[in-house]
């Protein structure tokens, strides 16, 4: 079950590049690289909570 939890995570953050990189190549200036800057944020939050930072309980 872990591995469909993060096949779905991965799609869906891969989703969320395309469609940030899809804005910065039709926006302009600064205001189409929020996105960006927003699934970074979003990137390292996921990361850190639930990545390889957390310490599994055996």
């Amino acid at each position: 079950m872990q591995f469909f939890k993060a096949f779905a995570v991965i799609l869906a953050m891969a989703v969320a590049m395309g469609v940030t990189i899809l804005i910065m190549v039709k926006g302009d200036g600064l205001l189409s690289m929020v996105p960006l800057f927003a699934y970074l944020v979003g990137f390292i939050y996921a990361f850190a909570k639930y990545g390889c930072l957390v310490e599994e309980e055996h």
